[in-house]
């Protein structure tokens, strides 16, 4: 490989490596035109055979506009070097989020169908990731995930043979059955590696966890994946079913596609809450499962509770609730209504959200949650409120604005 840090293509000046693969070196670039960072993907020399593939990955990104997919600006052929210029990220990725630990399995979720929406809409578009994992997820910050390196992708349209037949191609950690056999592959491999990466969120652990890459392979190939609630006791059943049906080892035995996954991930939000059972040591776990209550920690002493969350798992956005307030109101600001969570960014009008629709009241030891007389009600665990007949929370509550799911969480 050669290196480049310092130098100039085009007009992007190379100033610090941020990444390197098999095929190609990130480099972090300045843009003096627009006056930006940038990040510049410059193909190795060496690799100048696979320079269709580098193009391919060029011409199908660009393509594509989601708001959980990297952004690609630019491509160009310079002195012998071909360069893709793309959003620079500051943040990290998802594998730095992976200490071996479980992640809280409401978090986990949350991030598997962000990426999930993003794999659909690829899909959509005809364009075939293949090489999932967590490194190729960067994180602008901890929930919100951006589907970044397409360097393995396939074009559903394409006629160009650009991977020979029974060549393997992808991570051996993530990659799924038909791909570790040198098999042909569709959509339905994204899925597989989106499970893979959902379970180890869920687990701490890969489901196949051994030392040699090729063990690894066969064992995706032929080995039945464990349980991930014998695990994580924590994993609700419904996420365990769902996990395991993505890596089923015939790809039709896996959901039809991405949106149905989807789907399904947040059918498991919406009707669960959280698990009873033991959690693996308090001193490890992170601050996002730490929000967990007593019963879930197995702590003599009751608590006070500081402060509350709103997750809206399907936007994959999390809402700190104001503490310091006699009550605080959800709805849609509209006009001179004010509101102290306002959901209108969120779809809330045309989910039937009134524009004062339910408080939340802090008490000593706790929260409780009122219905204001809302036109399409207000639901805790699917059951309806009476108006101003206010219900006390627990963390893990689905709480359901007219069609709206929400998850509160408190924080002790």
């Amino acid at each position: 490989m050669t290196n480049l840090l310092g130098e100039t293509i085009s007009e992007y000046h190379l100033k610090e490596m941020v990444g390197e693969g098999g095929m190609a070196t990130v480099y972090k670039a300045f843009q003096p035109s627009l006056n930006r960072w940038v990040a510049v993907k410059v193909m190795h020399e060496r690799y100048s055979d696979l320079l269709p593939r580098f193009q391919r990955e060029a011409r199908a990104v660009a393509q594509l506009r989601h708001r959980n997919i990297l952004a690609i600006y630019d491509y160009g052929e310079e002195a012998g070097y071909a360069y893709i210029v793309m959003e620079f990220v500051e943040q990290g990725t998802l594998k730095d989020l992976l200490t071996g630990q479980p992640m809280d399995w409401v978090k986990a979720v949350a991030l598997a169908i962000a990426i999930g929406d993003a794999l659909q809409y690829a899909h959509q578009h005809g364009v075939v990731h293949r090489d999932v994992k967590p490194s190729n997820i960067l994180l602008p910050s901890v929930d919100w995930p951006l589907l970044a390196d397409f360097g393995l992708v396939k074009i559903k349209s394409s006629e160009e043979q650009l991977t020979d037949s029974g060549m393997i191609i992808g991570t051996p950690e993530y990659i799924s059955p038909e791909q570790a056999s040198g098999e042909s592959v569709d959509h339905r491999a994204d899925i597989y590696a989106l499970g893979v990466i959902l379970f180890e969120m869920v687990t701490g652990r890969l489901p196949f966890d051994y030392k040699n890459l090729n063990q690894i392979m066969v064992a995706h190939i032929a080995e039945p994946p464990p349980s991930p609630i014998e695990l994580n006791p924590a994993c609700p059943p419904p996420l365990d079913a769902v996990i395991l049906k993505t890596l089923e080892k015939a790809p039709e035995d896996r959901y039809p596609d991405m949106r149905a996954m989807v789907d399904a991930l947040k059918g498991v939000i919406g009707s669960s809450t959280l698990p009873k059972g033991k959690i693996f040591g308090t001193q490890e776990l992170s601050p996002y499962i730490a929000d967990l209550p007593l019963p879930y920690l197995d702590q003599p002493e009751p608590i006070v509770i500081q402060m509350a969350k709103i997750v809206l798992a399907e936007q994959n956005v999390i809402i700190d609730v104001p503490s310091d307030k006699p009550e605080v109101i959800i709805g849609r600001t509209h006009g001179e209504i004010r509101v102290d969570i306002d959901l209108g960014p969120y779809g809330a009008a045309s989910a039937g959200v009134s524009r004062k629709h339910a408080r939340l009241l802090p008490q000593d030891n706790g929260w409780q949650l009122e219905d204001l007389g809302s036109l399409n009600g207000t639901y805790v665990n699917e059951i309806k409120l009476k108006p101003q007949s206010p219900l006390a929370l627990k963390s893990g509550d689905v709480i359901r604005c007219g069609h709206l799911p929400l998850i509160f969480r408190i924080t002790v």
